[in-house]
């Protein structure tokens, strides 16, 4: 089927496919536990074009796999492509006819773009400008989420929330959220938040898998105590946790070779990737084997602390392929099996903090 004769037969029923739909930290907003990300789209011959080049019809066909498979989350970011990102995928919401309010739109503001100190940043001027920017490219009235990409260590976080407090007044966008932020940033920032009568930060983006842990040591805490969402960026460890970079056949020349992010200790993920594959093996979704990717994703699923894990791809193949992680259960002892495989040595104070609370269990 063409992408514009599918356009045409897309359904929008109440409750779209069997994908769990989550409400996104403390708020009423539902999105999809499988978020579409659209880093692929538009890049050029720069760092983005290492990621993905994907053009309008190209990504067309991955919005629409995507809203059929019940997936109502999209994030892009401002820096994605150079704008390029969010502007092809505004149009692909117009092209395939999708109503605004089933789709939930995240994108991001920080990273320079353009050149002078100004045009980056958590600043107001900077948010105020690029939130602007952002919905025209995006082709909307608002942002459901708008996150801001990195911390700025050179902008106070009361003027960073003070910016985005005055959109959500303005009713440019809807929710505040975060990403890439430590522990303790985020609970200044719940802290302003609260004191001032703000509006509360109700997601964080970050990278968590099962070769990238580090979350676990005081992130993840904070999250559940705060009650902030989890959308989980590059689940599969930029490829490596699809398993094609581990093994005898592995080409020489290959995406890590050129672009080799985010960083994996790679004599931890060749156990971690053995264990996978043996899972993987005695499993089958919608009649075919089980891929290693999946048990990635699969694991992430099964995290309370998670909210959303974010996907993305070249082709719709592979989009599919990720979907299917969604309908994979992993018994207690296959969990059981990754964690102790994957799990954070120990570390001070946490090792203390649990001897010292044994007295509590």
């Amino acid at each position: 089927m063409t992408t514009s004769n599918a356009v045409n037969n897309l359904q929008q029923p109440e409750c779209p496919s069997a994908l769990n739909y989550r409400t996104l930290g403390r708020s009423g907003l539902f999105v999809s536990e499988l978020c579409l990300g659209t880093m692929t789209f538009g890049g050029g011959d720069d760092m983005w074009g290492m990621i993905g080049k994907l053009q309008q019809q190209q990504a067309d066909e991955l919005m629409l796999t995507a809203f059929e498979a019940g997936i109502n989350f999209i994030d892009t970011a401002n820096v994605y492509g150079h704008g390029n990102s969010e502007r092809i995928a505004g149009q692909s919401i117009r092209n395939l006819s999708v109503n605004r309010e089933d789709v939930v739109i995240a994108t991001k503001v920080l990273g320079p773009m353009r050149a002078g100190p100004n045009a980056r940043g958590a600043s107001r001027g900077h948010i105020l400008n690029e939130c602007k920017a952002s919905l025209k490219r995006l082709q909307t009235d608002y942002i459901d989420l708008y996150q801001i990409h990195g911390f700025d260590p050179k902008t106070p976080m009361e003027e960073t929330l003070m910016a985005l407090n005055s959109l959500v007044e303005q009713g440019h966008i809807h929710h505040i959220g975060l990403s890439n932020w430590a522990a303790w940033q985020v609970m200044k920032a719940v802290g302003i938040s609260n004191a001032k009568a703000l509006c509360p930060i109700i997601s964080l983006q970050a990278h968590y898998t099962l070769v990238g842990r580090d979350l676990e040591r005081e992130v993840v805490p904070m999250l559940e105590s705060e009650d902030i969402g989890l959308m989980v960026w590059s689940p599969l460890a930029g490829g490596y946790l699809s398993g094609k970079y581990e093994g005898e056949q592995v080409a020489e020349n290959n995406r890590r070779t050129k672009f080799d992010f985010p960083p994996v200790n790679r004599e931890r993920g060749r156990v971690v990737i053995k264990v996978m594959r043996d899972i993987a093996a005695g499993k089958t979704v919608n009649g075919r084997v089980v891929s290693v990717a999946q048990i990635a994703l699969a694991w992430l699923l099964h995290q309370p602390v998670v909210t959303s894990v974010i996907i993305g791809a070249k082709r719709v193949d592979q989009l599919q392929d990720n979907i299917a992680a969604a309908s994979i259960t992993l018994s207690g002892d296959e969990l059981a099996a990754l964690d102790k495989v994957s799990r954070l040595p120990s570390e001070y104070p946490g090792w203390m903090i649990e001897r010292q609370g044994e007295y509590r269990a």
